[in-house]
Formats: structure tokens, C-alpha cells, sequence
């Protein structure tokens, strides 16, 4: 083999400055010391390394040199790739290190993804393709691609020290593109404290403090951490614990409003307590290391940074929002004491203490420094102090305005004024205040009135009326030089004067008509003002280009993040817009012609034929083995049940530990498939003893079990390709690019296609059904292909795109068009809910996400939409197996359901979980078909397993009826009357936590854990410390006939029945099977 002279270096993750170095090859070193003087000659100190040429993949899976890093590696030469593969997986770090094979001459990643490439060969890729390089033997070229001038970061809650909450960001704009996404899926709890409490980014970075404790039970207490990632590409920096937080049971829309202000991320330093009654730590934002502390401000409340000032409010004896705590509010005062103590940054030297009880506490929120001084509210009056000495340098005089009458939006106007306790009254972890600092003028609002004062003198210029946002305080914005005030941004008034100066009637027409705005507070750019609304809703302060998206939307109590060119939308946990609703954390981009999906691949192209092509023994006269399980879930229904008979009382046969996070079981013909996910990688067993005959490495994540058909195996994966391997011995037959186009990005910590394919290949009357992508309102939709399954020929295909619903300024509010024609409980309809192209109402809309695909033997559904055998979508809806968030989802959150029905949530009176969390019913609608947490069915009958409305669970059986094509089929949401109310075979209690259900012949099988909370490591069950169960139930009346405990807990719908066997995947990595004894 020739030996290469050049290893050329190109740093391409965004900083400050831009530079080129020559640096000399090391000669005759390991790999691992090459990594290491890669990495620390380059100064990455994590995110995504990309090695081009990668050959063996030994320098690739050094350059991982700790889990602050994933690597890719590319190579041109097949041969390569698969030993790399092999020597990667070998090490068992297959998945964080990762290699595909290198196409063309375009290295295929989205824009400012990579932070490092490192190019072994880089005759085919073009030089605009990596910026630029300098060819030189036997040197290493080292470029660092600039930080673009028209991007901003966002260091504090609101933006900045000012308290402004608008970036200087030329960038940001309608949400158009996927740039990453990451966990967690969700926020714990929709009625409770928010999971996630801050979101900062600095240099490249994001931090955010996050609530990491299981979603399923809100009887376990927080699991606090401070977590960084790479602001580009989320790639997991670094965590850092925290000792203990807010109370995470307390109600949702009552703050506490200081949490966000905890948390400051300026240059490479983060200011945070690690802790609610911990001093605030300095530290190193690259690697979490602890800086210095800075004594004495215990009880932290708010903490911003002015250039070099750290400015901290602190309490006494505690923190105020750790009064929400019920076991601690009778020992902790409210009102209690605050002080402001100022720091020198860099050195934790306390400069100067305020802390004058008499003069009232300072308002949380209003907290702003600049140019040398430091400003905030107290009682009725706003000071100014010197932020060198912390002398007052002026106070205003006390607000003595009455509260204004201001006239309301026009969905306001929807509903009669009802009596209810004051928004703007002070209260535990509550205020509605704002302060904010811009050239010389501060702008106090408290809810009532917007006093502009001079920085100078403390003297009012001018004042307006003002009022606060739901369940938010004021929303202040100086944006493109004007002043613009919530909640309707209609008027843009000059800072100086408070002469309106332009007017801005869109909101109107953008924001959906119906419910109430989200409870939390809106953002802004220079061009942009950015509601929250029911999504996130663009109101364009320079141009048209307003735009409603209705399926992202922010965090409850914070929002979302705009900086750094891209919108950062934190987990939530609402169950609007089930249809279409993104689902975890996301950064999401804008409109970018390079992005702009063509999907003009010749078919050609797109297949790629393996060398077991057109080598397969023809099976079609084979009986299908009735007491197989060849599919995810059995069957192309996904009814997770077979006739045939299972043991009640059964035993260990054999067991095999494969490692990782492993998939559902597929059995038939004696083989038994499934993926080990994250390691991209399929193993096949012999069923009968567990023997490994062959193993397959994808290109990404393979999320589900494979489908085996006619000695076949058919899977999609999260590289964007449909894979056919012999089913005999693994060999490649054929794989097809289902994605539009090789493009990748980061999804949950690994590269994957920007159009991911679910694992279950659904195979239904001959022809292979598997969908690529993510969204039909991001990056170009979704691609829908019906496949020959023995040629991988395409014989349909379609693809589901959504349109972004826009405002035509020369209309915006002339024709009512936010006026509801329609009140349906908390939910309305107005003109653009039938001519705008999202059709969205208050908690439904047009659009869809992807999930595994479910046939009824006619249709195919993926989820709520419909489509024929040649993949043309169909205006009816059709009853069959869906989930509102998707059937891989395991967090068992409350806003999630699987349900056997239509999927039609259109014109409901409120969130759907809202009505099926109640018993059923709820505005006089009920959710009137099967629903639970996992359900199992055949003709007749439809077992699940439902949430209690105390706590635990409800094992039921409900009647079900032959699915048929021509079936008339009812509403799943109806009036509750006696046709409606379910008329359940039975119910029992089921004391124990079940992860995965199916049912075999006239016995349920239960795989879980216990159901009880060990109150001294409340964690252990919930982490699978306390091993899994299984329990045998009754099918005909829920008795328990049987109990088994196992060493580890279930996956999520994780067992398969077959050959009078049990197969089931723990969550140690292990696969088990269970027969008669």
C-alpha cells in the first residue's frame, strides 16, 4: 500500500478568529498519540470530528478520545469502510465512532455542523466544499473558518446584561431546516415545573439546566444536571450535576420567574449555582471544570455579567423560589431578604454589597447593567448605582399611575372578562415586572404602565399603558430602533419620545385563533418579533415575510432561544398539534437555498445492488408460518397478537447478551432478528438456542426490528437507506436511498441522514413500504416509497410536504380574519383555519411526522395520514393502530397515547390529552375508542394498559371489530352519551410498571418492573435496578395466572411470541427466550 505524505487539518467549527498553521507529521507514532496531537494541536476540545479517508479506521476511533467527541469517518473504498466497521465495533464504541462511504466531491454534511476534518486524501472534494486548504508533504494544514459577522449569541436569559431580549442577529428566520436535534424528548410533566430552566449559548456553545428524572412518574424527585453541548451540532461537551433545584411539582404557570436568571454563559466561562442553596461557580465552559467560587452568595436568585462586574441577587435566609417547596415554605419567609452583591469576574473579589430591606427588595426580573451603571426596580421606584462602588446615584420617584385600560387583540376580544386574582400582584415566585436598558433610556414596565426614564438623571420622558403577557411578565423589545410592546407588537414608538412611529397590524392574522398564548414570554431579533402564540409565530418588523409554524413550538416558562443564526426550541411536553409537532430538544434553520430539496436523483442512482442480488431461492409458494412473528409487532396491523398458545408456566431456555440498546425480537424460520441500535448493527440468532449466525453494520441507527420476509430481511435506517440482506447468511442484496439526497446531521448524539428511515419495514400485498424524513414542514417534507421487495424497485411513491402558511400585509386586520366564526370549548376556528395551508385551529393542523408504518391490508397510515397501495394519500380516514407521538416512544409521558382509531382530532374542544386523561370525557367530548400506554388486539377484542387516574396502572379488555376497508367509521372524539361511554369485558388493577405487552391465544404477557417506589433511591426502579418482571395474565378476565422475575427490565414493547416460545429484550442488552417447563 502506498504510504500518504499530507494529513491535512481543517478546524471548520465556528470561532472568533481566523487562522492558518503548518504543523509537521508525526512520524512513527500510534495512532492514539497521532489523535492526541491532533486534538491538542487543534485546541477542539469536542463536538463532531470528521476524518476523510479514514482506511482502517484505527486513527478514526482514536480521535474519540473521550465522549465529549463523535467521529465520522468517510472513505471512498467499500473494502475500507468494512474494517473500519469492523475494528471500530470491536472496541465497542461503534455508533459514538462511526464511517460511511465518501460519494462525489462534496463532503455530505448541513452547513457549520463539523467542528474538525481531518483529510487523509482530498483529491476528489472541492476546494469550496471545506472552505480552503494549503497542500504541503509531510505538514498538516490547520484553517479555522471565521465567526460570520451577522450571527449572535445569547448569554443571558433576555439576550444580554440590558435585559433586552433581542439578538443582533441577521441570520435567524422562519424555521425551515433541521440543524439538530437532542434529548430530551420530552419535558416531565405539562402541569408541573418545567424540566428545563435556562437556555444560554456562548462561543459555539449551548448550556441549559435540565431536570433528567423520569418523565413516566412525577412521584420521583428532579435529577438535576447543567449541560453542554455544541450550540452547531448538540453533541453532549460535558455535564455537571446539580445538588438539588426548585421544587418539580410546582404548578406549571407559577414560575418561580427567577430560574432562568441563574444561568450566564459570557466568553469561556459559565456562571451558575450548582445547587438552590449553593454559591455561584465560574466555570471552564470547554470542560465543566470548576473556575472559582464566588463566597457569599448562597441563596442565588439572579446573576448577570457586565463586562467585567458579576452582579448576583441573592436571598435570605434562602433563595426565594426555594420557598415553593411545601416542606419548606412554613420555615422560609416571603416576602425575604434580598441583597445585591457585585464581583470582579475574573478574580471573585467582592466590590461592593446593597442590601436596604427599607427601601423594599428589588423586583426579580429588572436587574440590568451598562455603561458603569447598574439599574433595577424596588417597591415602586427604580435606582441606578455606580457598578464600580455600588453608590445610588439616582432614584425615580414612586409610580403613582393608575392601571390603564388598554385595548385588547382581537382574539382577546373572544372571551367575556371573568373575575380571577390579579396577574400583577407580587407573589411567591412571581412578578410581572421588566426592566430594560437601551442608549440612554430605561424602560420600566410593571404591568401597568411603561415608564421610559433617563439612564442620567432618572427623569420620565414618556409613558404608555402596558400589560403583561399569559402567565408572563411585560414583554419589552428595542428592535430595528423602535420600542415595541406585547402582547400585540402592533405599535413601533420611537425610544426617545414615545411618538408611534410605525404600525404593524399582522398579528391578527398570524396568531391562531382560540385557547390562550403559551405562558411564557416572547423573543426578538433586529427584523424578527417572535410570539409564542400556539407556536412559534415571525412578525416581520421590515418586510412581509411573516410566517406561522404551529408544529414547533418553545418550553413552558422559557420559550425558545434565537441566536447563532438558528431557533433553539427546548423539550416540552403539550399535546397540541399531534399531527405534526416536533418532539425534543431542536435547532432548527432557516430558509437556505443550498438546502432546498430538488429529490432529482435518478432511481438509477438511488439503488444499489449488493452481491446476493438476484440470488435468492424463490419462496412465494411457501405457507407463511402462522406461529411466526416475521414483523415489528407481528403483523402489518402491528397487533402485537397471536393465536397461538403460549405456557403459563414457563422457564429459562437460553439467553444471549449482544450489548447495547437493543430492539424488539422478529422470529421466523426458526431465525430470530433484531438491532442493536445505536451500534447501527443487525444480529441474527438461531430461535432455538440463541447461536449468532450473522451480524450486519448499517450506516446508523436501525431503530426497530427488521422485517423478514421470503428469505429476506428488509430495514430502513437513520443513514436515509432502505437495506435487503439474504436472509441465509446476512449478504447485501440490494440497498435504496430513500432520503432525497445524502445530507447529514446530528440527531440524539450520532450522525444520521437529515431524512431518517424507521427500522420496521412495513411489507403488506407484495410491496415494501418504508418513509424517509422527519417532518412534512422541515427540510423538504417526507418521501414515501413502495418498493419490490427481491429487486428494490421502485413501483410508488409520493411525498407528504406541508406549505407555510403566510400574512399578506395589504389585508392584515381590514377583514376580521382573527375573529373566530366558531367556539368550540377553549378551541375556535376562524377564516384562515379553511384557506390557510396549515388548516391549524387551537390543537390541530395539517401536517404530519414520520413513525413506523401501519397496513390494515388495504391502506397504508403513518400515523393519523392515509394513503392507497400505490401510495397516493386518501381524504378518508381509516381506523387502525397510531400514536400521538410515535410507537418507538418509551418515555410514557402524559401527553402521549397509542390509540386504535382515526387519528381525526380536528375541531376538539381542547388538547386531546386533556380528554383522555380525564376518564374519557371532558367539554362535552369523549375520546370514545381504545387508547392506553401499549395495546394489543385481534377481531374482537382490544387489551391495554391505561394510567390510573390516582396512580399505577388499569390492565383492561375493550371490544373491538374486524378491520375492513369499506367499514363505516366514527369520530374518535364524541358527545359523552350512553353510545360512547366504553363498555369495557374488564378491568383490574395492575400494581406493577409494564414496558411491553403482547397477547398469545387466551393469556396476556406483561414485561416490566415494580411498581412501587423504593422512597430511599427512588431512581433504582425507574433506572432498572430492581431487575424486571413478567406476569401471565388471564385474556378473558385479567386474573393473574402466573409471575416471573427477571435480571433486567423489558425494552419498550419488547417481546415477540413464536413457536409456543417467549422472546424477550432486557435492557442489560441481553435477549431471552422463555418455554415450557
Amino acid at each position: 500500500m502506498k504510504k500518504k505524505s499530507q494529513l491535512f487539518i481543517i478546524i471548520v467549527c465556528l470561532l472568533a478568529m481566523s487562522s492558518t498553521l503548518l504543523i509537521a507529521r508525526p512520524q512513527q507514532k500510534t495512532q492514539e498519540q497521532e489523535a492526541k496531537q491532533i486534538l491538542q494541536t487543534t485546541g477542539v476540545k469536542g463536538g463532531l470530528v470528521v476524518h476523510v479517508g479514514c482506511g482502517d479506521g484505527k486513527l478514526t476511533s482514536a480521535l474519540h478520545a473521550t465522549n465529549s467527541y463523535i467521529v465520522h469517518g468517510l472513505d471512498a473504498d467499500v473494502k475500507n469502510v468494512e474494517k473500519a466497521r469492523e475494528h471500530i465495533g470491536s472496541l465497542g464504541i461503534y455508533g459514538k465512532v462511526s464511517v460511511g462511504k465518501l460519494s462525489g466531491d462534496r463532503l455530505p454534511y448541513i452547513d457549520n455542523l463539523v467542528n474538525l476534518i481531518i483529510a487523509e486524501d482530498l483529491d476528489n472534494i472541492s476546494m469550496n466544499e471545506i472552505i480552503a486548504y494549503i497542500r504541503t508533504p509531510n505538514k498538516w494544514t490547520k484553517m479555522v473558518k471565521p465567526w460570520p459577522e451577522d450571527i449572535d449569541e445569547w448569554t443571558h436569559f433576555l439576550h444580554d446584561a440590558v435585559g433586552n431580549a433581542v439578538a443582533g442577529d441577521g441570520i435567524v428566520g422562519p424555521p425551515r431546516h433541521m440543524q439538530w436535534m437532542a434529548a430530551p424528548t420530552w419535558n416531565r410533566n405539562h402541569h408541573t415545573l418545567a424540566s428545563i430552566s435556562a437556555v444560554v449559548s456562548a462561543q459555539g456553545r449551548l448550556f441549559y439546566i435540565v431536570d433528567e428524572g423520569p418523565a413516566a412518574s412525577m412521584e420521583v424527585p428532579g435529577k438535576w444536571s447543567l449541560v453542554a453541548r455544541d450550540a452547531f451540532n448538540g453533541v453532549l461537551l460535558w455535564k455537571q450535576s446539580i445538588s438539588s433545584w426548585a421544587w418539580h411539582r410546582q404548578k406549571f404557570r407559577s414560575g418561580p420567574v427567577q430560574l432562568p436568571r441563574t444561568l450566564v454563559a459570557v466568553k469561556n466561562c459559565v456562571y451558575v449555582p450548582l445547587g438552590i442553596d449553593a454559591p455561584v461557580k465560574a466555570l471552564d465552559a470547554a470542560t465543566g471544570e470548576v473556575i472559582r467560587i464566588y463566597q457569599g452568595t448562597e441563596g442565588t436568585e439572579e446573576v448577570i455579567l457586565n463586562d467585567s462586574i458579576l452582579l448576583v441577587v441573592t436571598g435570605s435566609p434562602a433563595a426565594e423560589q426555594a420557598a415553593i417547596d411545601p416542606r419548606l415554605s412554613e420555615k422560609l419567609p416571603f416576602p425575604n431578604d434580598k441583597s445585591i452583591v457585585a464581583f470582579q469576574s475574573d478574580t471573585g473579589e467582592e466590590l461592593w454589597k446593597w442590601s436596604k430591606p427599607e427601601s423594599a427588595n428589588p423586583v426579580p426580573l429588572t436587574l440590568a447593567a451598562q455603561n458603569g451603571r447598574v439599574f433595577f426596580a424596588a417597591g415602586e421606584s427604580v435606582l441606578c448605582l455606580d457598578d464600580d462602588t455600588g453608590k445610588e446615584l439616582w432614584r425615580s420617584s414612586p409610580t403613582k399611575l393608575k392601571q390603564a385600560n388598554r385595548k385588547p387583540t382581537a382574539d382577546q376580544k373572544q372571551k367575556p372578562a371573568r373575575k380571577r386574582k390579579s396577574n400583577l400582584q407580587r407573589r411567591l415566585g412571581w412578578s410581572v415586572a421588566t426592566l430594560v436598558v437601551h442608549d440612554g433610556v430605561v424602560f420600566w414596565a410593571d404591568g401597568r404602565y411603561l415608564l421610559a426614564l433617563s439612564s442620567e438623571t432618572g427623569k420620565v420622558l414618556w409613558s404608555c399603558p402596558c400589560q403583561p403577557g399569559f402567565r408572563s411578565p411585560v414583554d419589552v423589545f428595542v428592535a430595528a430602533g423602535l420600542v415595541w410592546l406585547g402582547p400585540d407588537f402592533a405599535e413601533g414608538r420611537d425610544p426617545r419620545t414615545g411618538e408611534v412611529k410605525k404600525s404593524n397590524p399582522a398579528i391578527a392574522d398570524l396568531w391562531t385563533a382560540g385557547h390562550h398564548h403559551r405562558c411564557y414570554r416572547e423573543k426578538a431579533t433586529d427584523r424578527y418579533i417572535i410570539t409564542g402564540k400556539r407556536g412559534i409565530e415571525f412578525l416581520d418588523l421590515h418586510s412581509d415575510n411573516h410566517s406561522r409554524n404551529n408544529w414547533v413550538r418553545g418550553l413552558c416558562q422559557y420559550g425558545i432561544m434565537p441566536c447563532n443564526g438558528l431557533i433553539y426550541a427546548p423539550s416540552h411536553a403539550c399535546g397540541c398539534f399531534m399531527e405534526a409537532k416536533l418532539y425534543g430538544f431542536w435547532a432548527l434553520a432557516p430558509e437556505s437555498d443550498a438546502r432546498k430539496v430538488q429529490n432529482n436523483v435518478p432511481d438509477t442512482d438511488r439503488l444499489k445492488r449488493g452481491p446476493a442480488y438476484g440470488k435468492i431461492e424463490t419462496q412465494k409458494s411457501k405457507i407463511v408460518n402462522p406461529g411466526d412473528w416475521p414483523t415489528h409487532r407481528r403483523d402489518p396491523i402491528r397487533s402485537g397478537s397471536t393465536m397461538m398458545e403460549l405456557p403459563t408456566q414457563l422457564q429459562n431456555l437460553w439467553h444471549v447478551s449482544i450489548g447495547g440498546r437493543l430492539s424488539a425480537p422478529v422470529i421466523a424460520d426458526g431465525n430470530l432478528i433484531l438491532s442493536n441500535v445505536d451500534a447501527h448493527r443487525v444480529v441474527l440468532l438461531d430461535a432455538r438456542n440463541g447461536k449468532t449466525r450473522w451480524a450486519f453494520t448499517a450506516g446508523g441507527r436501525v431503530d426497530s426490528a427488521p422485517t423478514i420476509y421470503r428469505g429476506l430481511v428488509l430495514f430502513g435506517c437513520a443513514d436515509g437507506w432502505i437495506y435487503c440482506l439474504r436472509l441465509s447468511d446476512g449478504e447485501q442484496v440490494w440497498r435504496f436511498c430513500a432520503a432525497p439526497e445524502e445530507l447529514k446531521t446530528v440527531s440524539l448524539g450520532q450522525v444520521e441522514s437529515v431524512w431518517p428511515v424507521h427500522g420496521s419495514v412495513l411489507v403488506q400485498d407484495g410491496l415494501a413500504y418504508a418513509a424517509a424524513g422527519r417532518s412534512s414542514y422541515i427540510d423538504g417534507g417526507i418521501f414515501l416509497y413502495g418498493l419490490d421487495p427481491m429487486t428494490g424497485e421502485v413501483l410508488c411513491q409520493t411525498r407528504v410536504r406541508n406549505s407555510h402558511p403566510k400574512v399578506d400585509m395589504a389585508s392584515s386586520g381590514e377583514n376580521g380574519s382573527n375573529i373566530a366564526i366558531e367556539k368550540i370549548g377553549q378551541n375556535a376556528t376562524d377564516s384562515k383555519t379553511f384557506t390557510a395551508p396549515d388548516k391549524s385551529d387551537a390543537f390541530s393542523m395539517d401536517g404530519a411526522t414520520t413513525d413506523i408504518l401501519v397496513g390494515d391490508g388495504t391502506s397504508i397510515y403513518m400515523r393519523h395520514v392515509k394513503f392507497d397501495r400505490n401510495c397516493l394519500r386518501q381524504p378518508r380516514y381509516g381506523r387502525h393502530l397510531f400514536s400521538t407521538s410515535r410507537l418507538l416512544d418509551d418515555a410514557e409521558v402524559h401527553r402521549s397515547h397509542w390509540v386504535l382509531g382515526t387519528g381525526d382530532f380536528r375541531r376538539i374542544p381542547v388538547a386531546y390529552s386533556w380528554i383522555a386523561n380525564s376518564g374519557g370525557a371532558r367539554y362535552n367530548s369523549r375520546l370514545a375508542v381504545p387508547y392506553g400506554l401499549l395495546l394489543a388486539f385481534d377481531n374482537q377484542t382490544v387489551w391495554g394498559v391505561q394510567r390510573s387516574r390516582n396512580s399505577g396502572y388499569i390492565l383492561f379488555a375493550d371490544d373491538n371489530r374486524p378491520f375492513s376497508a369499506d367499514e363505516h367509521v366514527l369520530p374518535d372524539f364524541r358527545k359523552p352519551d350512553a353510545e360512547s361511554v366504553p363498555k369495557l369485558k374488564w378491568s383490574v388493577a395492575l400494581p406493577m410498571r409494564p414496558r411491553a405487552m403482547l397477547r398469545a391465544g387466551n393469556c396476556l404477557y406483561l414485561g416490566g418492573m415494580p411498581g412501587m417506589i423504593d422512597q430511599k433511591d427512588p431512581f433504582a426502579t425507574y433506572e432498572g435496578r430492581k431487575g424486571g418482571l413478567l406476569w401471565v395474565m388471564s385474556g378473558r378476565n385479567g386474573e393473574k395466572l402466573a409471575e416471573y422475575k427477571l435480571e433486567a427490565v423489558p425494552v419498550w414493547d419488547g417481546m415477540a411470541a413464536a413457536n409456543e416460545r417467549l422472546y424477550i429484550s432486557t435492557q442489560d442488552g441481553r435477549v431471552l427466550s422463555m418455554g415450557k417447563k
